[in-house]
Formats: structure tokens, sequence, C-alpha cells
């Protein structure tokens, strides 16, 4: 059987964020700044292998619980025991007028197996928070805190935390339903183990589940950042003559533009978020939702790259492309013969290269500059992504992404000099398995790298 959880606390606290959060679910309920934005009473179910692991009830906030818990000492209800108060609180027509909200509430707590009493760490623990902790513990079941916006500073959680062990609630939970963290929802389910210890196997396996599939997310989401990275390093196109003409620098930056919205969109789609979750600048996805631009120089800039060494002239082609025009050093007939003797796996790579050299057309390449910032702007949505809650309102920037340092720019930049080689790995189809090759597994350590720094 599952287990029942009721939602509580005062209006906008984040009872709705954190059933969103819960469900990886945006869609649930209604999110809003403004206080009672849910007016009614909502159950969803949170279901593993078809099974219903937790029933989660959402509720309205408390409204005036200092008056509802006034009701308290009525002389007919001073000597009542708390249960029989919380009887009468919930039904007593000549309360409806005043306590419509609450009565909402009291009515489900005989139903649930635990109370989750959301906090705003925001705000301290004022007399109105204290009577709702009052009222609840009439009910006499376990009450679990829910310390939301912990990551907010300042707060009141040192403040919180006294008044919980005034009040014997030394089990709260750090639950943050905007920057989130697993670990702060495996602390919730080891909880409630505690609490029911009959369930203890279910939400163990819970756990386990949960964890499978965020390492599973990460994982497909490392994946697609190395396809994406591996088909702009190699992608290369040529141009009708010697010089790059402006249509043919444009044919080449919506190509890798589209490479990256292509890995954009897909992260989104494997976090279950929307496009509207992502806002940078400069490169248009679904009305500009995705905007900075990786062509230009001062994005460059801004990410500590120095684009002094790229082979590119004009400033039209600026620090994101790389020419490769430069002439034959070897006779043409060695070249040739050099390339009929080769593997066909590096006569593929380099034939096309030199074929256009020969007839004197320039090839666009893109240049390290771009990609360290691919990779950069690429591990950092990952990072947000896999951090990011479900009631999140607000899009995200890469604004306060961290540069790389001198070390890093060098050693990535050798990293894409080498895999610029190997144009036998640009592939449309993005389902196909990478090849298994140690400039692969470099690239997979740096983004893994990248991803654990935070």
């Amino acid at each position: 059987m599952a287990i029942s959880l009721l939602i509580v606390g005062h209006a906008n606290t984040g009872k709705t964020s954190l059933i969103r959060t819960l469900m990886r679910d945006q869609q649930f309920g209604a999110i809003d700044n403004r206080s009672g934005t849910t007016r009614h009473v909502e159950r969803i179910d949170l279901i593993i292998d078809k099974k219903p692991i937790l029933h989660l009830i959402d509720t309205p906030g408390f409204e005036d619980s200092i008056g509802l818990w006034q009701t308290r000492k009525y002389e007919a209800q001073a000597h009542e025991s708390g249960h029989n108060w919380l009887s009468y609180a919930a039904n007593a027509p000549e309360l409806t007028l005043h306590f419509e909200q609450e009565q909402k509430i009291l009515k489900q707590l005989s139903n649930c197996d635990i109370i989750l009493y959301v906090i705003d760490l925001r705000y301290g623990p004022l007399g109105k928070y204290l009577d709702e902790i009052d009222i609840l513990t009439c009910a006499n079941k376990p009450i679990v805190p829910i310390l939301n916006f912990c990551h907010v500073q300042p707060n009141y959680a040192r403040e919180w935390q006294q008044c919980l062990a005034e009040r014997q609630l030394h089990a709260h939970v750090r639950f943050d339903t905007v920057a989130f963290f697993f670990s702060d929802e495996r602390k919730l389910y080891q909880t409630l183990q505690s609490l029911m210890p009959d369930h203890y196997d279910q939400l163990n396996n819970l756990i386990k589940r949960r964890e499978f599939d965020a390492e599973q997310r990460l994982k497909k989401a490392q994946h697609a950042l190395m396809h994406m990275l591996v088909n702009s390093a190699t992608y290369q196109l040529p141009c009708r003559s010697a010089k790059p003409q402006p249509s043919d620098i444009q044919q080449f930056e919506d190509h890798i533009r589209s490479l990256e919205q292509h890995f954009v969109a897909h992260c989104l789609d494997i976090y279950t978020f929307q496009t509207s979750d992502v806002v940078l600048r400069g490169l248009a996805i679904n009305g500009s939702q995705w905007q900075q631009d990786i062509f230009d120089a001062d994005t460059l800039k801004n990410w500590g790259i120095q684009t002094t060494t790229v082979a590119a002239t004009g400033a039209a082609i600026g620090a994101s492309i790389d020419i490769l025009s430069a002439g034959l050093t070897l006779g043409t007939a060695t070249t040739l013969g050099a390339l009929i003797g080769a593997s066909w796996q590096t006569g593929q790579s380099f034939k096309s290269s030199i074929i256009n050299k020969l007839r004197n057309r320039a090839i666009l390449a893109t240049g390290s500059a771009t990609l360290i910032t691919l990779l950069y702007r690429g591990a950092e949505l990952i990072n947000h992504l896999h951090h990011r809650g479900h009631a999140t309102q607000q899009a995200f920037t890469i604004e306060d992404a961290k540069p790389p340092t001198k070390e890093e720019i060098a050693r990535y930049s050798q990293l894409f000099k080498k895999l610029a080689q190997r144009t036998e790995w640009n592939q449309e189809d993005t389902s196909q398995e990478l090849p298994n090759h140690s400039l692969i597994k470099q690239l997979q350590e740096e983004i893994i790298r990248l991803n654990d720094r935070d």
C-alpha cells in the first residue's frame, strides 16, 4: 500500500513546487508568486513499475492560522482533546466563512500517514507559522518539516532549526525546489523509512530507481554533448573559391548553430523541461529561446578564450572558423601516392581536404576557440538541468559560467586539433555509437570533469 503524504504549509511556501520536483512534472498544479495560488486539494501518485509508492496530496495554504488557533480556546473546546477540536474545526459551519481554506486542510489530516510541513526559509519563525505547527500537532500524525529555499542567502535556517527542536521536530529535511540536489530527496525518503518501517523496502527501491534514473539522464546528456562536439570539430565546408564568400560563412555558421540547437533541445527533453527554461544570447530556438552567439568575438573573450592564433582572416569570419587553404608543400604525385597507400580510414580523413586544395578552394572548419566555448556552454547547461527543480520559474542564463583556465584551454585546443583530423567520424545520426578511440575517451573524461567541478 502506498504512503499518503499530506503537503501543508503557509500560503506560497512552495507546496505545489515540492510535488512538481518530486514528480519531475512542470505541469502539476499552479505556481505563482501571489499568495493562495492553490485553492483546492489535489492528489497525484508517484508510481514505480506500475505500482503507486506515494500518494502526494497538495493543499491550499494556511491564511489565518492565528484566528483558527484562537477557536481552540473557545469555552466549548478548551477541554476537548486536540483530535476532537480538529474534528470540530474541520466541519463547523460557523467557521467556514473565515476559515474555508483551513478547513480543506483539516479534513485531509485524518486521511494521511505523514504530514510534510513546507517552510520558506526566507522568512523567520513568526507566530502564525508556529500556530500552524500547533494546529497540525493536534492530528497526532508524524510531521516532517521541509526546509525550502535553503540555498537562498541570507535565510533563517538556524532560527527555524532551533524553533523546531523546541517542538521535538528534529527530523527536518532540507529540500530546495529550485536548486535541486538528489541527496536532499534521498534524505526525505530515508526519513520516511524511519517513520514507516513497514515500507522500508518499498522506499529503498524508490531510492535506487531515482538514483538510477538520475545517472541515466546525466549519461545521456553527456553523450549528446560528445556527439555535438565531435560533429562540430569534424565538420568541413568546401567553399566555391580560395576566399570564403559571405554565403559560405553563413552556411557554415548555421550548420554549427543547428548542431548546438539540436543538443539543447535533446537535453531539455532528457530532463523533461521546456524551451522557455533556457534563455541565452544570439542563437535562436523557437523564438530566440537560445541566445548566445558562439561566433561572436566578445562571447569567446568572455569565456577567457584568446583567438589570436586562429587561422581565419577577415572581420566577418571572426575567431570561430579555421580556413584550411595552405598550399601543398609536397609534390602532387607524392601526396596522392601517399593517399593511395594509406589505410581507408586515413584516406577518408584527408582526401577531400587535399582535393579541394588542389582545386584552390578554401575549406571552412570550426576553430578551437568556438569548440571550447561549445564544450563549456554544454557542460554548464547539463550542470544546470541536473540540479534544476521542476518548479523553477526563472529561465537559465549562462552569464555566471566559470571560464576555463589557460591550462585547460591549451589541453582542449590540443584535443580538438586532433579530433578535427577525424572527418570520417562526422555523422548525421546521433543515435549511432561514437568510435571506441582514445580521443573519444579523452573528450568524455573532460566532460565528466567539468560536470563534477560543481
